[in-house]
Formats: structure tokens, C-alpha cells, sequence
């Protein structure tokens, strides 16, 4: 799909990774740092594994799932997004990037645990909704479309997914001890490890996201294992965005690609 040509609503983004690229739909959820995070923290977790049977719970576009597949040949990947619209972008960036023998895009509701076998992965990923609207003022302003307006919900709003959703559908699909890796604020931290702990998975290792030093964390990659064992947290070090203001870090850089 070299010669692509590229519908007047998209966007076509460099990946900088073995020439990847992503479609986004420009007036759409568009991806950014936190999913570039949480990929490479992903395939950090399950690098040494021979073979990788993953899921992307709300994959949206398919950021995520691109990156962390150009990470891990040897992942079998299955992206679920419940937007049709985002569901149709993320089976064509897998077409455009020529990962549709390892990655399927499944339109659907992660919370129907019929989409998946029981018991079949090692690892889940996911960017979910950090908003609760029970606790946040409404966002100042939402696109005019009321299409649009519902896919802005759902992807950033606890309406339709809650942690304790997406923990028991992990804890469904995953194998004894598969693993969870998310991104999510600092904010929400008690209720992440509050939901995995209800669904047997074990919080594992924890690594905030600094934008700049002295600052705090503006997100926190967490990771869980099914029937974990007690006591085997821990704080990974901190992943420093930028070294000073506009200058990422040597890290950024590297995970970046650029």
C-alpha cells in the first residue's frame, strides 16, 4: 500500500519505527505520548517470550497495537475497538502497514467476554477512559457532531468503561500469570489497583511518566499478572519526558525511534 491515497479526513503519521505509519481520522480521538509509553512499556514485560498472544483493549485507531507489534515480531495480536468508525481506520493501518497476518482488528464491547477464549493470552494492553465524570467538571467543550461527541466520551469518559470493566475482562482472557500493562493518571492509581486486586490480578511494577525534573508524574504505566504473587511489586524508575523545556530526554528519544 505504498501508492495509498489518503481520504480528505486523515491523516497519515510516521511512526518512526521500521516504517510504520498510522491513519487517524483528523476530527477523531487522535493518539499521543501516552500510547508511544505504554507500547514500549509493554514490550518490555514479554520481550523474552518466544511467542506473544496479545489483545489491545480499546484500541481506537491502533496506535498502540502497530507500535507494539513493530516491537515483538513474534506477537499474535487482537485489537477490539467498540467505535465502527475508529474499528474500520484500525483494520486498514494494519492492511497499511502489512501486519494483518499477526494483528485482527474485532469491533466490539471488551466488556462481552465471548469475544475472546477464555484463558488465551499473555499480555493485555490499554489506554482507557481517565476521566470519571463522577469526580471532573465536563470538558470545556465537545465537537459539535453528536457522533463525534459519543466517540470523545467513550474514549476518555468512565460512561462506558470502568476499571473494574476492563479488569474483569483482562482477568477472563488472560492465562495464569499473563500480564496487563495500562496507562492511566496518577489520579486514578487506588481505583486501578483496587479493581485488578477484585479480579485476581496482582499489581506487579509501577512507573511514572515525568514530564520534566522536579515535576510530577502526568501519567503512570502499571503493570498486573494474573494470580500474581503478593510482595512482588515494585517502582520501576522514572520515565522522564523532557530534559529541560522542548528537549526530550535520551530516553524519549530512544523510545521514539528519532
Amino acid at each position: 500500500m505504498n501508492d495509498y491515497i489518503l481520504p480528505d479526513d486523515e491523516t497519515l503519521e510516521d511512526l518512526q519505527r521500521d516504517g510504520l505509519r498510522l491513519l487517524q481520522k483528523i476530527n477523531g480521538f487522535r493518539f499521543g505520548e501516552d500510547s508511544v509509553f505504554l507500547a514500549a512499556f509493554a514490550a518490555d514485560l514479554v520481550k523474552r517470550k518466544k511467542q506473544v498472544q496479545a489483545a489491545d483493549l480499546g484500541a481506537g485507531s491502533g496506535a498502540v497495537s502497530v507500535l507494539l507489534a513493530g516491537r515483538l515480531p513474534q506477537v499474535r495480536l487482537t485489537a477490539i475497538e467498540i467505535s465502527s468508525r475508529s474499528s474500520a481506520v484500525l483494520e486498514r493501518n494494519f492492511l497499511l502497514n502489512q501486519l494483518d497476518v499477526r494483528c485482527t482488528a474485532l469491533h466490539g464491547d471488551i466488556r462481552d467476554q465471548t469475544l475472546l477464549p477464555r484463558a488465551s493470552l499473555d499480555l493485555v494492553v490499554s489506554n482507557p477512559p481517565y476521566r470519571d465524570p463522577r469526580r471532573h467538571l465536563p470538558p470545556a467543550r465537545l465537537p459539535d457532531d453528536p457522533v463525534l461527541a459519543q466517540e470523545w466520551r467513550t474514549a476518555v469518559e468512565m460512561t462506558t468503561l470502568t476499571h473494574d470493566d476492563l479488569m474483569k475482562s483482562a482477568a477472563c482472557w488472560l492465562k495464569p500469570g499473563g500480564l496487563i500493562a495500562l496507562v492511566q493518571r496518577p489520579a486514578n492509581l487506588p481505583d486501578i489497583f483496587s479493581a485488578m486486586r477484585q479480579n485476581r490480578i496482582e499489581p506487579v511494577a509501577l512507573r511514572a511518566v515525568v514530564p520534566l525534573p522536579g515535576r510530577a508524574p502526568t501519567s503512570v504505566l502499571v503493570a498486573g499478572r494474573l494470580h500474581g504473587r503478593p510482595g512482588s511489586f515494585r517502582f520501576l524508575p522514572d520515565l522522564l519526558v523532557n530534559g529541560s523545556p522542548g528537549q526530550p530526554s535520551l530516553e524519549t528519544r530512544k523510545i521514539y525511534g528519532d
